[in-house]
């Protein structure tokens, strides 16, 4: 078996370390790069070779969804495993379409990165047990709006987040009250967080 050559985008350093702490012990897993943002990923990726990406997907200068759209662009014969808290159908499903390789939940036993990894190095596909079975009707776009809301973010704080107009943020929103039948933002969230606990 080749070593194979594993960079890490993940913004907090406790997860991070707990992913070398599981794959130092094999030397076949060794750590090409550990990156905090996207834009530090891909100038290391501009001169240095690796063979498998952990990704997450909040991220402080973009979204990891967006990341894993341009690394298979630009290096697709590159494996990316997603690795994040994010268990909702949407967030799966955006990612299956971009190609992504395996899907683990940060909820899952850590131990079982390495099995993982060799999975997916294999040409198969994994998504985590955990994933909710449930589809939300929204897009991830729409999905991140909520997420921030959940956090207690304001509308306000939301948009200059996602580096959009207040306006777009009431547009999505308006949207997922109508489809959830919702008469306002709270309840709106209410709803959203018994659904992704499904």
């Amino acid at each position: 078996m080749e070593p194979i050559k594993i960079t890490i985008l993940e913004d907090h350093s406790v997860v991070t370390e707990g992913i070398i702490a599981v794959l130092k012990s094999n030397p076949f897993f060794p750590i090409a790069g550990e990156f905090r943002t996207a834009n530090e990923l891909f100038l290391f990726l501009q001169a240095n070779a690796a063979d498998l990406l952990i990704l997450d997907i909040d991220l402080p200068d973009r979204s990891g969804l967006d990341v894993l759209k341009e690394v298979k662009e630009k290096y697709p014969k590159m494996k990316v495993i997603i690795f994040s808290l994010h268990g909702s159908r949407v967030y799966v499903e955006e990612a299956i379409k971009s190609k992504v390789d395996g899907y683990m939940l940060k909820s899952d036993p850590i131990s079982h990165l390495p099995s993982v990894i060799q999975t997916v190095m294999r040409g198969e596909k994994y998504i985590s047990d955990g994933v909710s079975k449930e589809t939300l009707p929204f897009s991830p776009f729409q999905v991140e709006i909520l997420n921030l809301l959940v956090q207690g973010l304001s509308q306000n704080e939301v948009a200059d987040k996602i580096q959009k107009s207040r306006k777009t943020v009431e547009y999505h929103l308006n949207q997922m009250r109508t489809k959830f039948s919702c008469k306002n933002n709270n309840e709106l969230i209410s709803k959203y967080e018994k659904e992704i606990q499904k």
